[in-house]
Formats: C-alpha cells, sequence, structure tokens
C-alpha cells in the first residue's frame, strides 16, 4: 500500500499540471521488449496478455492471460522485467498460476475469459475480471496470490445480457479494465463500450459509452458509477471483411478520482492506434443504480478526458501491437515509470506480446 500511496503522490502532481494550460504530463518513450507467439513456457504457450500490475515491494510484474481455458487452464504470470535508465533490457517469466473457481478447481474451456488483473499487497490477494462467464455474464473475482478462489462480486442486473440482446453487456466488450483505488478500499471495471441499452459500439463517426463501476472491497456492494465516453475507431477498415472497432482497454486509478484510461483502436488493414487520457470524476454524474443511461431525469454529465499520448503505427519506432494494458512500473533515473502490454491473441501471423515502457514528467508544451 505504501508504494500505491507514493505512487499516487507522484502521479497527483502532474495530473494537478494538466489544470495549467501550458503544461501537460509528458511520457517519455524509454523502450520495449517482444516475446514471440508461440513461446513454450513449461510446454504451456505463453500469450494472450490482457492486465498487468506491478508489486513494488517485490519488484514483480503480475500478468493475465485471456486464454479461456483452452490451450491450458486459465492463468496469471509473475514476471519480472529488466527496466533501466537505457531502456528495457530483458524479461523473466517466474511463475505460472491456474485461476481456480469457487469448486477450488481450474475453470472448465470456454467458462471464463480472464481480461484484467491488480494485486492487493495488503490483502495478499488478486483482483481479476472476466468478460463473461459459463452463463455468459461479465465477472469480478478476487483469489489468493496463487490464484485460489476467495469470492466473486455480485454484478448489477443491469450488466446481464438478456436473450434478445437488448440488456447488458455485448459479446467481447464487458470488464476489460480493472483498477483498485489508491487506499486499496474500491474496486473498478470499465466496459470495453456500451451496454446494449445504452447505446451503439464505436463506430468510425462516433464513440461509445462505455461504464465504469466501483465496488466496495470490504462489503462487495457497487459504490460508485460514471459513464465513459470512448472516441470514435481512428480509421476504417480497407481489408476485407472490413473490421474496426474501438475501445476502452484498461484503467488505472492514479489519484483519487483521477485516473489513467487506455483505448486501443483497430482497423483491418491499417493496424493500431493506442490512446491515453488522463480521466477525472470531479464533475461527472454519479449513475450508480442505472439501468438505462437515457431513462435518467438529469442531463449525464460523463467522465471528463484529456488526451496525454497516442501511439501509432511507426511512433517511437514501435510496430504498435494490441494494447491492453498499463500499470505502473519500478522508478529509474528518480522517474516514474509506466508499463503497457499487448494482448497477441495467440496469433503466430504478425502479432506479439509487447511490453513498452515510458517515463512521466511534467512538460510545457
Amino acid at each position: 500500500m505504501f508504494r500505491k500511496l507514493v505512487f499516487a503522490a507522484t502521479m497527483s502532481i502532474l495530473a494537478q499540471s494538466l489544470a495549467h494550460a501550458d503544461a501537460v504530463i509528458k511520457p517519455a518513450f524509454l523502450g520495449e521488449i517482444v516475446l514471440p507467439s508461440g513461446l513454450m513456457i513449461s510446454g504451456i504457450e505463453f500469450g494472450g496478455i490482457s492486465g498487468l500490475d506491478y508489486d513494488a515491494e517485490t519488484e514483480v510484474f503480475y500478468a493475465i492471460s485471456d486464454d479461456r481455458s483452452e490451450k491450458a487452464p486459465a492463468r496469471f504470470y509473475r514476471l519480472k522485467l529488466l527496466i533501466e535508465e537505457d531502456g528495457v533490457k530483458g524479461a523473466d517469466i517466474i511463475s505460472s498460476h491456474v485461476l481456480q473457481g469457487e469448486d477450488g478447481a481450474p475453470f472448465a474451456p470456454k467458462t471464463i475469459d480472464p481480461e484484467a488483473i491488480r494485486f492487493d499487497g495488503t490483502r495478499q490477494s488478486v483482483f481479476w475480471s472476466s468478460e463473461r462467464d459459463a452463463a455468459g455474464n461479465p465477472a469480478l473475482y478476487e483469489a489468493r496470490a496463487d490464484g485460489a478462489f476467495k469470492r466473486s462480486f455480485t454484478i448489477p442486473g443491469a450488466y446481464l445480457p438478456d436473450a434478445a440482446g437488448e440488456r447488458g453487456i455485448r459479446n467481447n466488450l464487458a470488464f476489460e479494465g480493472l483498477a483498485l483505488s489508491v487506499d486499496g478500499k474500491t474496486a473498478w471495471v470499465a466496459t470495453e463500450n456500451a451496454l446494449a441499452q445504452d447505446g451503439p459500439k464505436a463506430t468510425p463517426e462516433a464513440g461509445s459509452l462505455s461504464r465504469i463501476l466501483g465496488f466496495d472491497v470490504e462489503s462487495g456492494e457497487p459504490v460508485a458509477e460514471y459513464v465513459y465516453e470512448t472516441g470514435p475507431i481512428h480509421r476504417k477498415s480497407d481489408t476485407e471483411p472490413y473490421y474496426n472497432d474501438n475501445g476502452l482497454t484498461e484503467i488505472l486509478e492514479i489519484d483519487a478520482g483521477r485516473f489513467l484510461a487506455v483505448e486501443r483502436s483497430f482497423a483491418l488493414g491499417a493496424g493500431n492506434e493506442i490512446n491515453l487520457y488522463l480521466v477525472e470524476t470531479a464533475g461527472a454524474s454519479d449513475i450508480l443504480g442505472a439501468e438505462r443511461i437515457a431513462d435518467l431525469d438529469v442531463d449525464v454529465a460523463t467522465l471528463r478526458k484529456t488526451h496525454v499520448l497516442t501511439i501509432g503505427e511507426g511512433d517511437f519506432g514501435l510496430d504498435v501491437d494490441n494494447i491492453e494494458a498499463i500499470t505502473e512500473g519500478p522508478e529509474v533515473g528518480g522517474k516514474q515509470t509506466l508499463v503497457m502490454a499487448s494482448d497477441n491473441n495467440f496469433n503466430p501471423n504478425g502479432q506479439f506480446t509487447q511490453f513498452v515502457v515510458f517515463t512521466l514528467e511534467p512538460g510545457l508544451n
């Protein structure tokens, strides 16, 4: 917890600089390391990294795979990254841990879809989210540090899909993002796009109304809920079958009421564009318990977003892949680092696991 508070204090100073017209957070590219698709660890394929978190006390990263227990039981990894002032020098996968259900057994194939992970050193727990369980519902779990089941959170009915597809999460657009508050009291989950009753998915012309929902960690009860409007898809696809999308893929609380948010936009044939935003709850409407945003009697104020960084194809010399995760990393040279990770979709045709590291400091426009 001490490390989280130190990080929050550092980021609070950076975030407050955005209140001034002439100052912004300036991420500086430090380096990357790439692990190829098809990499086998103890006979199990490594990949699908959709969530990442850092424990400074042990200098270990926790990385969750979105393998739906198809290649191997659903799992997370503990790993180390050698991050120095002049770049990222290496990666060491320390261990793999099977995620267990309430029955104490690994999840059966296609009954879970892990997407995000956060480590709580005080509780010696990992919190992790799933886009869908065996019933097709989104889920939030707390597990022991070895992956053993502790509990699941009760998800509000507005998020549970109905048979007609008119309510609840859309397939593969659910709890992609997860954050723990800096004081450890709240677990936040974020949908990648709008619930079916709240509006359409993102298009090249318009964004989508995602929700960010906070649970009290002790009681498990929802305590706050906000609307986050994603940006539109960065461009149309020029390659059959012309698939493209944009969504909120991760959140990281950096100070009370302030988050960093990652949006990943993809267009088949054109590649990825990653956008990082500072997001603030101040002034936003708390819609806790709302079944449908449009039914509320007040004008809903969405979360305020300030653009921090764009990573397009070729920027910083990167072949940017499917970035879905972000965490604070170690300090190097007196500067705070941010570490992003990509989900390679276990695809050997041009995708890979990528860890990208930036340092942060206030800077003038």
